[in-house]
């Protein structure tokens, strides 16, 4: 699959790390390969705490959001589902 987990099952999303529909959001992209499920993301100068380290904030979104899409996305191939669990730590698939 080529497509991102998230534009796939949650197009609409406004999560701030990984909705497609937040245009100030991160925009984290997780897509699956083989097995693995791989996340995509260029960090700008501005997602900078200081000179060359990234904030921790948003190292933590990054974990966050890919971890969710991770699990979620095993869990489907685990239940043979066509979507994912309508919840996953607190947040709504829709």
């Amino acid at each position: 699959m080529t497509e991102a987990l998230q534009d796939r099952y949650a197009p609409n999303g406004t999560c701030f790390g990984c909705g497609p529909k937040n245009d100030k959001g991160l925009r984290i992209k997780s897509r699956v390969s083989g097995d693995d499920v791989v996340a995509t993301w260029h960090a700008e100068k501005f997602h900078e705490a200081f000179e060359g380290a990234l904030s921790g904030g948003i190292a933590g979104t990054l974990l966050d959001c890919h971890s969710n899409w991770t699990a979620a996305y095993h869990l489907m191939r685990r239940a043979n589902a066509d979507t994912p669990p309508p919840r996953l730590a607190g947040r709504s698939s829709r």
